[in-house]
């Protein structure tokens, strides 16, 4: 860079120098030639208002390397050029002034720079022609804010996909929690239950009593937990009813004959039945199952499939 820069060279460059992208030369011979020129003066103050509005919108990002080697590489040849020109010109001026001074001595011949004569282009009739604008400094500007605002708005939608991702993993972990939560609880309630069914089958107070079939096909056993009111019937081989039909059990005591509740059996004929109801020890005289309509009746109708005396 130098002192003398030309106005298009110092022009290109003013778009770096409002980004501060130039090093202390090259913003050195820019701001001589701004302070002289009113046009580059209010560019500048143009494309330094745009700069700050473009800061507050994005976070401020470096020129790569290498768009700033170019921009300089660009600064330096224009800046060699000018010189060269400027230097080509005062050596003229040099040898006609030692031409005139000097009596007898022939000036060099100055010979001065050709310029390609411009071929007019030809333009079709109906036509106008067309010229590319130079695009301001404030276009540029405008451009890598809208660049800026696209990528910002990339990295939106990236961090919104991120998030919903993360919530639909959240979401599918706490569904995968709750059911195995749902899974523990019911392990727990199994457990407890085959427990009280072994306990009620096995304890110290459990009263075992044989049913006996009158068709000699079912058979079945009361366990009586009478410490727990628990009462439990295992049978075998029952027969499933008829359509709208059901078993029951009937507690038998001398006064009363009190149901237990209804039961099916199983495909294969298997019976396990549960039934809680208080009733002193001494009061049972017989334990007996019926074959009643759906839903069960207030008192047997039907002879007992199965029955046992205590």
């Amino acid at each position: 860079m130098s002192e003398g820069m030309g106005h298009e060279a110092a022009r290109e460059a003013l778009e770096a120098l409002a980004l501060d992208a130039l090093d202390a030369s090259e913003r050195e011979a820019v701001l001589a030639h701004v302070a002289g020129c009113d046009e580059c003066r209010r560019e500048l103050a143009a494309l330094e208002r745009t700069a700050a509005q473009l800061a507050l919108a994005a976070s401020p990002v470096p020129m790569p390397s290498a768009r700033r080697d170019r921009v300089r590489a660009r600064l330096v040849a224009r800046a060699g050029a000018d010189r060269d020109v400027d230097g080509a010109a005062v050596a003229a001026d040099a040898a006609d002034a030692v031409g005139e001074t000097l009596p007898g001595v022939v000036p060099p011949l100055r010979v001065e720079p050709s310029v390609p004569e411009r071929v007019p282009e030809v333009v079709p009739i109906g036509s106008r022609a067309r010229t590319r604008p130079r695009l301001a400094g404030t276009a540029w500007l405008a451009i890598a804010a809208s660049i800026i605002a696209v990528i910002g708005f990339g990295g939106y939608l990236r961090a919104s996909a991120d998030r919903d991702l993360l919530r639909d993993a959240l979401r599918t972990a706490a569904t995968e929690r709750a059911s195995q939560l749902a899974t523990n609880d019911s392990l727990r309630a199994a457990i407890g239950d085959r427990d009280r069914m072994i306990a009620n089958l096995t304890g110290p107070d459990v009263h075992v009593m044989t049913l006996a079939s009158t068709t000699q096909t079912p058979m079945g056993r009361m366990f009586w937990d009478q410490q727990h009111d628990a009462w439990t019937l295992v049978a075998h081989h029952v027969p499933m009813p008829k359509a709208g039909r059901t078993y029951q059990l009937w507690l038998v005591t001398p006064t009363a004959k009190i149901s237990a509740g209804t039961f099916m059996p199983t495909q294969s004929g298997e019976v396990m039945m549960r039934a809680t109801y208080a009733l002193p020890s001494d009061s049972l005289a017989a334990v007996a199952v019926t074959d009643e309509p759906g839903g069960g009746s207030l008192q047997p109708t039907t002879a007992p499939l199965m029955v046992a005396a205590k």
